[in-house]
């Protein structure tokens, strides 16, 4: 099988690069005016075979040029190490909702320009050109970019693989994410009239009497009997298993139960349909009118941060803080406008 010390390099005509390799009945060459993208091609070939690199040797460098000898000792290939992380760590630490986003930047966006090249190679200024044009279009996808080359990179110094992390270098200006807007009470009636006798009519008035959040419609469990509703908790950290909260009906909610939900909804369509009627909003501004129509009706913060699954907003509240069914039915009635 082939080795790294049976490459051989030459520049020729002082225009570019040539790696050849002719050995054990292989006759193959990779070329370029650039050393770096000459050897990237000729690893790329190497590590189609499934022998290990052994540390600790060389390339041959036959014609002398600007090129150096250079010690491939743990020169790992980004993907080989990244992949070990995002599918043997990371997976295990989020959602799996949550991972197949981050697969999604990994697979299509980060491995196209780093998967060939090797950890030591990657540059704090290389990257900083591959993020800045990523924030241009989408900058809350770059911080999820970011985030992720940060985890693997801190990996590889955890490991011994490299020395620093190049990411700590880097700088991207923090997205300033949209804050939720609340229907005014005018154009809460005004959405409700237009929805009236749609398909969605049903679930977007159950969204916006219950406060769940658009990743939870689809767990909505109604208990007329015991008046109560439980829902999924739409924000699970990874080692919470089945989480769920069950809130009361409140007095608006009740008058949705005759149509009940009698399919799962895909939330895109559901996000789209939203912005026929409300054009200047999103489909979760429907939670942020509920939580707002909550607190003019005086109900209590922390309780409406229960009912909507948010944190109680410190660790007294959330350790210490306990309502009864009994006590939240009673606090559901008050919802009314």
């Amino acid at each position: 099988m082939p080795r790294l010390k049976d490459f051989k390099i030459r520049v020729k005509n002082n225009r570019y690069y040539e790696i050849r390799f002719r050995r054990y009945g292989y006759n193959v060459s990779f070329s370029s005016k650039n050393f770096e993208e000459a050897k990237r091609k000729a690893f790329e070939w190497l590590y189609t075979f499934e022998e290990q690199i052994k540390p600790q040797v060389h390339f041959t460098v036959l014609s002398k040029s600007d090129s150096e000898n250079f010690n491939v000792s743990k020169n790992i290939i980004f993907k080989q190490f990244a992949d070990d992380y995002m599918y043997k760590i990371k997976v295990k630490r989020v959602k799996p909702i949550t991972f197949k986003t981050y697969k999604n930047y990994y697979e299509n966006i980060i491995l196209p320009m780093f998967g060939k090249l090797s950890l030591k190679s990657i540059k704090p200024i290389f990257i900083q050109g591959f993020l800045d044009k990523i924030a241009n279009k989408t900058p809350r996808a770059c911080e999820d970019i970011k985030m992720l080359l940060n985890n693997v990179f801190d990996y590889a110094v955890n490991n011994g693989v490299i020395e620093r992390n190049p990411i700590k270098a880097v700088y991207i200006k923090k997205h300033e994410r949209e804050k939720g807007q609340a229907l005014s009470p005018a154009e809460e009636s005004k959405f409700i009239a237009d929805i009236k006798g749609t398909p969605c009519e049903s679930v977007f008035l159950k969204m916006l009497y219950s406060g769940v959040r658009p990743g939870e419609v689809n767990s909505i469990k109604e208990d007329a009997v015991n008046n109560t509703i439980t829902i999924a908790n739409g924000k699970l950290k990874s080692y919470q298993k089945n989480l769920t909260r069950t809130i009361p009906i409140f007095p608006k909610y009740a008058e949705t139960l005759s149509k009940p939900l009698t399919k799962k909804y895909n939330l895109n369509k559901l996000r789209e349909e939203f912005k026929r009627f409300c054009p200047n909003n999103t489909l979760k501004d429907l939670r942020h009118t509920f939580t707002t129509r909550a607190r003019e009706c005086g109900i209590d913060n922390e309780l409406v941060a229960v009912w909507t699954g948010h944190s109680l907003g410190n660790i007294t509240s959330s350790v210490y803080t306990h309502f009864s069914m009994e006590f939240q039915q009673a606090q559901a009635k008050k919802l009314t406008y």
